[in-house]
């Protein structure tokens, strides 16, 4: 530190030491100012000027600053684009303090933390995420700030932990890279590289601390949350008592997809767009609510494998649909309900403005209105699938009726916002302000009386306040011992009175005495609205639920889906007219073709061949869909369903160059193959879209025919299979498993025309000279392209002739034996399990067995 600096950048320049990771709004007077690369980093991302202190001195410093009564906005479009700020305030009042004023960070606010309402997406959550490692276990903690919800849970396998990192999506994470946190240095690399969202560095000075609460917690798992909280600690000045018991989950107890089937079948996102529209989630949210949206997006992550809740779900959607009208109401009611979860939590943090509380009491007063028709629908259904009725906090309601003012402003210091009659002593203050000008009035015309002055007045100005006013010619002679001159004009005299004085401190004195005392009270509103945040939290879920299940029945409705009955046989799937939903919504319900799909236990595995373009990925999507909808609680898109519950679903449909990490899309395919046949069981779906294809084609069909193979006779997994391979077509002679199936397509004078229709047996050809067609290939390229398919389909014939002669690329030495004894090399390659090993394990294998051969 230079000592050429002034106490002031000395204070800054210590403060910024201690945030070198957070850009620091470091406050002067009015405003929030920045320094150095703050500065210029804040100055391009929030476009405002970039000005410098000391423009004389030979290396001025950058500066730029914005207003702190408008910071909030600026404060949110920092954080949007990545970064975390520290926000740095005056403790002491400047006006008694001589010397440098004391300043210190009070708050620091990151992606994972912010509370402010534009920059939180209404219906989605906004998770802070810490994880740990012990025991070769993996432990995953998010907790959302701003809903108080919080969970944990942990896995031995490595994919999937860090695919559950992926479907949470949290928009931060922090890690101890003192001890990281238990995982090795390329456990570490691979969570940033695999991880896209804030990082946040975080080495704790002690565990002591738990803001969180979970019975019975594991050692591993109480370490986590301190961790998290100590973090809290470090950057909120907030208690954190709103936040929800922890739930602890099994990833086992959902039907689970990896963050790879996730996106293929685009639950929450277009593949195309990368946007909201075209998604399942886009077509299924008719929520009304901001927490049944984020509730419906939780249930799409983690659909259910229990039978009882599941139907219980079915029955109060199909209860909804019976009572059409009821719904229609309720769905209106909801409307009028604001996200209760993020003002409860707003109540806790003591942030909640009058606005805010308003609409909680808007929302309370929906309750009864809501459980009014609650209990018709419950008079149409069978006991044991009633709704319950909401709580309805008449008590809290009331407390907010009788001091809250209706539209009270949002500002909590200029006053208006208590009821008349709610505080005597503020009443007398309003009083003073309303009654104020007939004081002034009144006592101006006794005045008059007395004086005999027909033309004095009482007049104002912020100098002298209030006075009373004659002109020069009245002031000569004027002789009263009461008046006192007070200011001489050219033309007037002005002069005071006790009397005047008096009324004078009663007026101005009330109005700032009833601001803060507006204030204390709503404060102490607010304070007695907390003691039931933990109740209303417990409300939000219900409305939430409650929200969502009308959703669904609204949608299978206009939809025309259809309750699957639930069957007890993990092959049992019988789907007529089965629907896309989402892409029938975006061309019409005229222009889409349905199609059955039926599986069974000695028949599981289909093999779909057909043209490119004639919808047999949209077949495979549609499938995985009623799957997904059935176990969410919802209705499905067919004519009549009936599925069995799913433990997981793998996908691999189109390619996926992961060219960050220099995989190739075959090797990425043959990764993701890999793990859906080291880990589908054998009520498990696995939809394979042309698996092979990116290699040579022998390669492809012996690789498509093993795993076939393997599929049908050891994984006994529930199977689509699609493929351009007809060689494959054969296998259903030698695999009672498999079934063909294919897409229809007919040649109509040499075009060739897609019926979208799934019919049994293999497809005669791919018919992929008449694809190139459509897309506009030049003739003369198709004229080729059919001549050279006709050649190689000639010399084909013979491919899988076992008994022709086979070109030996490594000739065998005839003099060598066929069965030499084994190397100690590949002895150490026979009794390695390459499968436990890490990518560092193999590395280290691999130089010993180097060293062996030396």
């Amino acid at each position: 530190m230079s000592n050429k600096e002034t106490p002031m950048m000395q204070q800054y320049l210590s403060i910024k030491a201690k945030h070198q990771d957070a850009i620091l709004f470091f406050r002067l007077g009015d405003f929030y100012e920045m320094f150095f690369e703050d500065a210029i980093t804040a100055s391009r991302v929030l476009e405002i000027t970039l000005t410098s202190r000391n423009k004389k001195a030979e290396d001025p410093v950058p500066m730029c600053g914005v207003p702190y009564h408008s910071a909030t906005d600026y404060i949110r479009r920092l954080i949007q684009e990545g970064f975390k700020v520290a926000i740095c305030e005056q403790l002491e009042d400047p006006r008694l303090t001589k010397g440098m004023v004391k300043r210190d960070v009070v708050q620091i606010i990151t992606p994972g933390t912010i509370l402010v309402d534009q920059a939180l997406k209404h219906k989605e959550n906004n998770y802070l995420a810490a994880f740990a490692k012990q025991a070769n276990t993996y432990y995953f903690l998010y907790v959302d700030i701003s809903t108080g919800q919080c969970r944990m849970t942990q896995t031995e396998d490595w994919n999937q932990f860090v695919s559950e990192i992926q479907t949470v999506k949290p928009s931060e994470w922090i890690i101890d890279e003192e001890s990281g946190s238990g995982f090795d240095q390329e456990e570490l690399i691979d969570l940033q590289e695999r991880i896209n969202s804030f990082k946040s560095v975080f080495t704790p000075h002690s565990l002591t601390e738990n803001f969180f609460t979970l019975k019975e917690a594991t050692p591993a798992q109480e370490a986590l949350l301190k961790y998290l909280s100590a973090y809290l600690k470090s950057i909120q000045p907030h208690a954190f008592d709103y936040l929800k018991e922890v739930e602890v989950y099994t990833l086992s107890s959902y039907l689970q997809m990896n963050q790879y089937t996730k996106v293929q079948l685009e639950l929450t996102e277009s593949l195309r767009t990368q946007k909201r529209k075209g998604s399942l989630l886009w077509l299924i949210d008719q929520t009304q609510t901001a927490m049944g949206g984020r509730l419906l997006h939780q249930w799409l992550d983690k659909p259910l494998l229990k039978k009882q809740a599941l139907i219980n779900r079915h029955q109060k959607v199909a209860g909804l649909i019976d009572n059409y009208f009821i719904r229609l109401e309720l769905i209106a009611v909801l409307k009028n309900v604001y996200d209760l979860e993020r003002l409860v939590t707003k109540l806790s943090l003591q942030t909640a403005n009058a606005r805010e509380v308003d609409q909680l009491r808007q929302s309370l007063s929906q309750i009864p209105t809501l459980n009014h028709y609650l209990a018709q629908v419950n008079d149409s259904m069978e006991a044991n699938d009633h709704f319950d009725l909401l709580p309805e906090f008449k008590d809290l309601l009331a407390t907010i009726d009788e001091a809250l003012v209706d539209n009270p402003p949002i500002s909590l210091t200029e006053g208006r916002i208590i009821k008349d009659h709610y505080h005597k002593e503020l009443d007398g203050y309003r009083d003073a302000l309303d009654n104020g000008e007939s004081w002034l009035l009144d006592y101006q015309e006794r005045e008059r009386q007395r004086t005999g002055l027909k033309t004095l007045k009482v007049g104002y100005n912020k100098v002298f306040g209030y006075y009373l006013e004659m002109s020069r010619l009245q002031a000569n002679g004027f002789d009263d011992p009461t008046y006192v001159r007070k200011q001489t004009l050219a033309n007037n005299e002005r002069y005071i009175t006790d009397e005047l004085k008096k009324i004078e401190s009663t007026i101005l004195g009330a109005q700032e005495k009833a601001e803060k005392l507006e204030y204390h009270l709503f404060i102490n509103l607010r304070n007695r609205l907390n003691a039931y945040a933990s109740d209303l939290q417990d409300l939000a879920q219900a409305v939430a639920t409650l929200d969502v299940l009308c959703s669904f029945a609204a949608l299978s409705e206009e939809e025309n889906f259809t309750q699957a009955q639930i069957s007890d046989h993990i092959k049992d799937y019988a789907i007529e007219e089965s629907r896309h939903p989402v892409l029938e919504k975006l061309i019409g319900k005229a222009k889409f073709i349905a199609n059955d799909f039926h599986l069974d236990q000695d028949q599981f595995v289909l093999l779909l061949t057909g043209p490119n373009m004639s919808g047999k990925s949209t077949y495979m999507r549609q499938i995985a869909y009623s799957v997904i909808l059935n176990q969410i609680g919802c209705f499905v898109p067919a004519k009549k369903a009936r599925l069995p519950l799913v433990d997981q679903i793998f996908t691999r449909i189109g390619s996926s160059d992961d060219l960050t990490s220099g995989q190739s899309t075959f090797m990425v395919e043959m990764i993701e193959t890999n793990y859906a046949l080291q880990n589908a069981t054998d009520r498990s779906l696995i939809l394979f879209d042309e698996i092979g294809r990116g290699t040579a084609t022998f390669d492809g069909i012996a690789l498509a025919e093993a795993i076939l193979f393997y599929i049908a006779q050891k994984v006994g997994a529930a199977t689509i299979f699609s493929t351009h391979y007809h060689e494959l077509t054969d296998l259903d002679q030698n695999l009672s498993q498999l079934k063909n199936i294919h897409v229809g397509a007919v040649e109509e004078a040499g075009q060739l025309v897609f019926l979208y229709k799934i019919l049994a047996g293999p497809a005669d050809k791919s018919y992929g000279i008449h694809v190139g067609r459509l897309a506009g290939l030049p003739e003369s390229v198709l004229v080729q392209s059919q001549q050279v398919l006709d050649e190689l389909e000639a010399n084909a014939k013979h491919l899988r002739n076992h008994q022709a002669d086979q070109v030996e690329l490594f000739p065998i030495d005839d003099q060598k034996p066929i069965n030499p004894t084994p190397s100690e090399v590949e002895l150490a390659l026979k009794e390695a399990d390459v499968n436990q090993m890490t990518p560092l394990d193999a590395l280290n294998f691999l130089a010993q067995l180097k060293h062996k051969i030396k």
